[in-house]
């Protein structure tokens, strides 16, 4: 995940609009949650569960950059290819890529290896003219937009779970005016 980061990071600029399309969005779902699980004795601050969700929204922005690449990627290379050989492994590639949110004991994934083997024949063998640009700013389209909200939601939910997990150990703390009350000291 880190070296997604390092390979397709976020602006400022792109972080800033980012955070005008979904900042409301962060805080109206953190203030929801916060609602919530009033009950629960929950004592994370609402900024903070904001700040959880901006990363998120960072973390979208950096992963659907590497996806626009690797499609921009396959693209560039079925036009630009005349190698027969080649074009069998560009095709596998694609299979792998095309099947990569499928689960199973003979499933292989798309991962830094193949990313490699993509990024040099795209060197080698795509022209100038027609070679992606992996520094191309972040494109927030209505396929992006879906994107994002979804790795939000995943946020919060998981946030919610963690914060359903833990009601058990929260439920027997006592606050330091409780113990005053209790005449303990």
């Amino acid at each position: 995940m880190q070296a997604i980061f390092e390979s397709f990071p976020i602006t400022e600029p792109e972080y800033n609009e980012l955070d005008s399309k979904f900042g409301q969005l962060c805080h109206y779902a953190a203030w929801q949650l916060k609602k919530k699980n009033s009950q629960n004795n929950y004592n994370d601050d609402q900024d903070d569960i904001v700040q959880e969700l901006r990363i998120s929204l960072l973390r979208a922005g950096s992963y659907y950059k590497r996806q626009t690449y690797i499609e921009s990627s396959f693209k560039s290379l079925e036009l630009d290819l005349k190698d027969k050989f080649t074009m069998s492994l560009i095709k596998e590639l694609r299979n792998l890529w095309d099947n990569r949110t499928r689960h199973g004991a003979n499933r292989q994934k798309f991962g830094p290896f193949q990313e490699l083997i993509l990024e040099r024949l795209v060197r080698k063998y795509v022209t100038n003219d027609n070679r992606p640009d992996r520094k191309r700013p972040l494109q927030i389209d209505t396929k992006f937009t879906t994107y994002c909200k979804q790795i939000a939601w995943n946020s919060l939910k998981s946030m919610g779970k963690k914060i359903t997990r833990e009601k058990s150990f929260r439920s027997g703390m006592v606050s330091l005016s409780e113990f005053d009350y209790l005449g303990v000291g």
